[in-house]
């Protein structure tokens, strides 16, 4: 019996001392994958936060720049030209300026208003866009007003050519009073330059509602959007939003005073909150910034499921041997399950940005590895057929090597590379797009991969040609002309690159004209204009100076390839038909540009080489000899 009860004794403290020590086990067990299962749920939240900072940086400079395209597109149109160019008295221009405002209107919903205000201040054309009504409004003369001591006049007035300025996001006013309902609204204007004298500005006032509502998107966090001075632009609750303009909604101080002082990365990360600021996105000066906090329910699931696998592996610690206990506490359970059901979330965000930007990434070589359905669909072709291809494939033929060449100096010297590219469809359809290229870099600085990030510009693109076009011959305008050879000066500054110019004047246009008629002479020139494109160089340039003159710009050439080239295209000319019964021939002048020379000097001189070519017979080639140069050039 003693024995019998000694053994009992014995059992009952082994048992004890094994469950004892299964508890302590089981105990440090569950705290370490406590330990863990918050650290992977802070892990998920900053990959999310950081997932989702990435593309609605992405979206908002997206929106951004395509209202600031849509404001050069404006700046640099024919009909503003009108406007700047004609009589005061004429409203023909103004017309013009009122359809392509109209025009822009319907097609961006966006816009709420759109107006050129002249350098005095004063409204010329405003075209008004009501988002609950999509109506358009045309506001009359008698209604345009003096916005000469207006803010954004006085602002975009200081900017330079070319220049962009950026309203604060606000709440729209309409004669002094808030509308109603809120109206959230920004601003993007521009001055307006001719001949480098100011003549005013344009400004198109933006739905802002869109842009907040980007920002506030998200499955898993409620977002807040704050400015420099705390106020709340956003709430999750509409009721706070706004509290700038409702002061009894309270700023960030009052909504969030738990958060005050603590606004440091480090510390908001640990209350699993974050702060993404938006100046850079935004430009506006107005210090903007989201505050982002897991949604309630978000967060309480996460920790749910993860109390639910610390209690399984606790349970699974008692139920088995005690060798295997720390083995159960290594691995995870029904919590990696919820961390892959996350990531596939994950995944369908990606897919939905995959829908909407067009991107693509290569490999160190150039060949691609990722390619987007929007992208895809851009350029009408299946996505999966462009893995392991280049874009070569989708290059347009006319696009100049020099420019790919450029782009991949940048990009293997490990800089970002922006800027313009002219694409083809598989339809053959041109498509310009605007792109950024930023290099991938491992842990030791090595390239390992490119990415591509664009946006259709074809519109701008077509809008940027029309501009610059002669309507009859489809060769450069002489506004084009002027740009060109003023780009061509400033090449010759920065990297010595010499150029000349060539000017042709067909000869006795006036009795083609009078004999055959003014549209055998519109044909004639329109011929004329397609042999001088035919014969002159790739990286030369065909434009209309005037009437029945035409210039050429010859990059990377002196006075004698200039001659020589002149030659030829006055052979051209000269044995082509383009009467049936008459001859045609041309007269040309060329000169070389020379250092510090104004380039109206330039043609000039070119002109005066050309009258030279005239009195000598015509159907000649004159160069401007050295004497003039210097004369013309003692003359400044």
């Amino acid at each position: 019996m003693r024995l019998l009860s000694k053994r009992k004794t014995i059992h009952l403290r082994i048992a004890l001392v094994f469950v004892l020590f299964s508890l302590l086990i089981t105990f440090f067990s569950s705290l370490v994958g406590w330990h863990y299962q918050k650290l992977a749920i802070s892990s998920l939240l900053d990959e999310r936060e950081q997932l989702e900072d990435l593309h609605t940086r992405e979206a908002i400079e997206d929106i951004i720049s395509s209202f600031e395209n849509t404001l050069i597109a404006i700046s640099s149109s024919d009909a503003l030209d009108a406007v700047l160019t004609a009589n005061q008295a004429t409203t023909l221009p103004r017309l013009k300026l009122r359809q392509l405002f109209i025009a822009l209107a319907k097609a961006r919903p966006e816009l709420l208003q759109l107006r050129y205000i002249d350098q005095l201040g004063h409204e010329q054309v405003r075209v008004n866009h009501s988002p609950q009504s999509r109506d358009f409004q045309l506001v009359l003369d008698d209604q345009l007003q003096d916005k000469s001591q207006r803010y954004y006049f006085q602002e975009t007035k200081a900017l330079l050519e070319g220049e962009i300025w950026h309203s604060h996001v606000d709440l729209n006013f309409e004669n002094g009073e808030l509308q109603r309902p809120l109206q959230p609204t920004m601003r993007v204007a521009t001055p307006v330059y001719v001949n480098q004298m100011f003549r005013g500005i344009i400004i198109l006032n933006i739905d802002a509602g869109p842009l907040i509502e980007a920002l506030k998107y998200s499955s898993v966090f409620l977002v807040s959007l704050i400015d420099a001075q705390g106020e709340l632009l956003s709430h999750p609750d509409p009721s706070k939003s706004w509290s700038a303009y409702f002061p009894e909604r309270g700023a960030l101080s009052e909504v969030y005073p738990e958060l005050i002082g603590e606004l440091s990365p480090a510390l908001m990360a640990a209350k699993h909150s974050y702060r993404m600021d938006l100046e850079d996105s935004f430009n506006n000066q107005q210090g903007l910034w989201v505050l982002k906090q897991p949604k309630q329910h978000a967060l309480e699931e996460l920790y749910k499921n993860s109390r639910y696998a610390v209690l399984t592996s606790t349970l699974i610690i008692l139920v088995i041997a005690l060798p295997l206990a720390w083995l159960v506490s290594i691995y995870p359970t029904n919590l990696q399950t919820k961390l892959v059901d996350t990531l596939h979330a994950l995944r369908a965000s990606r897919k939905l940005l995959d829908q909407h930007i067009m991107s693509s990434t290569t490999n160190s070589k150039g060949v691609i590895t990722e390619f987007s359905s929007a992208a895809a669909k851009a350029f009408e072709v299946d996505r999966k057929s462009m893995i392991g291809k280049t874009h070569a494939a989708i290059r347009h033929p006319s696009t100049s090597t020099k420019v790919h060449r450029d782009l991949w100096d940048t990009i293997l010297a490990g800089k970002p590379w922006q800027g313009e590219l002219k694409n083809q469809t598989s339809s053959g359809k041109t498509l310009w797009i605007d792109t950024v290229i930023t290099p991938r870099k491992d842990s030791h600085g090595e390239i390992y991969a490119f990415t591509q990030i664009s946006h259709d510009i074809t519109l701008h693109k077509a809008m940027e040609a029309l501009s610059s076009t002669d309507s009859l011959t489809e060769t450069h305008n002489r506004r084009k002309l002027d740009q060109l050879l003023e780009q061509q000066a400033q090449r010759y500054k920065r990297a010595d690159e010499e150029f000349a110019i060539i000017i042709i004047d067909i000869d006795h246009f006036k009795q083609i004209n009078d004999i055959y008629g003014h549209q055998a002479g519109d044909k004639v020139l329109i011929d004329v204009a397609a042999s001088l494109k035919e014969t002159v160089r790739q990286i030369d340039e065909v434009g209309r100076w005037g009437g029945e003159e035409f210039l050429v710009v010859c990059p990377l050439t002196d006075l004698e390839g200039a001659y020589k080239l002149a030659e030829k295209l006055r052979a051209a000319i000269a044995t082509k038909l383009f009467l049936p019964d008459k001859q045609i021939t041309a007269s040309f002048g060329v000169a070389q540009y020379l250092c510090d020379e104004a380039t109206n000097h330039l043609v000039h001189r070119a002109d005066l080489a050309l009258y030279e070519a005239k009195s000598q017979g015509r159907n000649r080639v004159t160069t401007a000899p050295q004497e003039l140069a210097e004369q013309v050039q003692n003359n400044r």
